[in-house]
């Protein structure tokens, strides 16, 4: 199975998701493409160093494909919702971390990779609508649905059986939507602007 994980890197929620999706992946036989998707731009916000970092990565994947994505994304994700830093710095050390040239800052600020993740984002609303936010799961290029949310990410044959249960859910014709409050909030908070 091919799994497209769109993602924000400065969406907490997103990257508990992703964790969870990295646990499950080898044991599941998925193959995952790391997409950029970016509500800086889907809601017509200034662009954040989210924004910079998807940038980024279109950036480096313009040069080396899908490999170095999911990578990248762990090392500006650790270095966001871990650590607290989502500076440029962070950025350049994300790059460092993840093996990739440290010239790759430089597409944080250039707004001709917003096209690419324009793109990126039209492929996921294309299957699960516009009226939606991160993550986004895509199954084998055709369903899809936004989300788990969930805390704290669950790990073992708890991780598994969400997988098995949320593509199973995902592949349902006609399922749409579960929801209930969140017993945990995070803090809101707007990362630094660019």
């Amino acid at each position: 199975m091919t799994l497209d994980f769109f993602f924000d890197p400065g969406c907490p929620w997103t990257w508990r998701a992703s964790r969870w999706v990295v646990e499950v992946a080898p044991h599941r036989d998925v193959a995952v493409r790391w997409r950029a998707y970016s509500p800086d731009i889907k809601n017509d916000l200034p662009p954040s160093t989210a924004q910079g970092a998807l940038r980024i990565v279109e950036a480096v994947w313009a040069d080396h494909g899908d490999e170095p994505i999911g990578r990248l994304y762990t090392e500006v994700g650790t270095r966001f919702h871990a650590g607290e830093d989502s500076s440029a710095n962070a950025l350049a050390g994300a790059l460092e971390a993840a093996g990739l040239a440290a010239g790759y800052v430089a597409a944080a600020a250039d707004v001709r990779w917003d096209a690419e993740i324009r793109w990126s984002m039209n492929e996921a609303m294309g299957v699960v609508g516009d009226k939606v936010g991160v993550p986004i799961l895509v199954f084998d290029g055709t369903v899809g649905l936004c989300g788990p949310v969930v805390s704290p990410v669950p790990t073992g044959d708890a991780a598994l059986d969400l997988w098995d249960r949320v593509v199973g859910l995902a592949s349902t014709p006609g399922f749409f939507e579960l929801k209930r409050t969140r017993q945990f909030e995070l803090p809101s908070r707007r990362d630094t602007p660019l």
